[in-house]
């Protein structure tokens, strides 16, 4: 797992919960900008929990999409709730919405998530 976090604070708070559990060596901590490390992860991606500043959500997508493995799942956070987010929120929804290889649905638990599946090489693997 890679956990990506801006803030130092929270990623020693993350770190701590992580150690706790006895996970530490599961664990990939990356502190810095997410755009930053997102360019540089090179490995299939099984599954990302978008949770924050909501006018990065797509850019964001945009790096990790190509990583997405078949049946990747993609849960973006905040998609109802702040009201002062919408608009990104809807232009994210579309953004995903328009990929021929993506399932998405609003799930209105919470603020809101936006459940994305890949469907990219499914077929062949269903087959």
């Amino acid at each position: 797992m890679i956990s990506l976090e801006a803030i130092a604070e929270k990623q020693a708070h993350a770190r701590a919960q992580i150690e706790k559990a006895g996970l530490a060596a599961f664990v990939d901590f990356r502190l810095g900008d997410a755009r930053d490390s997102l360019s540089k992860i090179e490995i299939p991606v099984d599954f990302v929990l978008l949770d924050l500043w909501k006018d990065l959500y797509i850019t964001c997508f945009d790096l990790f999409y190509p990583r997405l493995s078949p049946g990747a799942l993609v849960v973006a956070d905040n998609m109802l709730y702040p009201e002062s987010a919408l608009t990104n929120a809807m232009n994210y929804r579309k953004h995903v919405r328009i990929k021929r290889d993506m399932q998405s649905v609003l799930v209105p638990v919470g603020s809101g998530l936006e459940l994305s599946r890949c469907t990219r090489g499914l077929e062949t693997i269903l087959v």
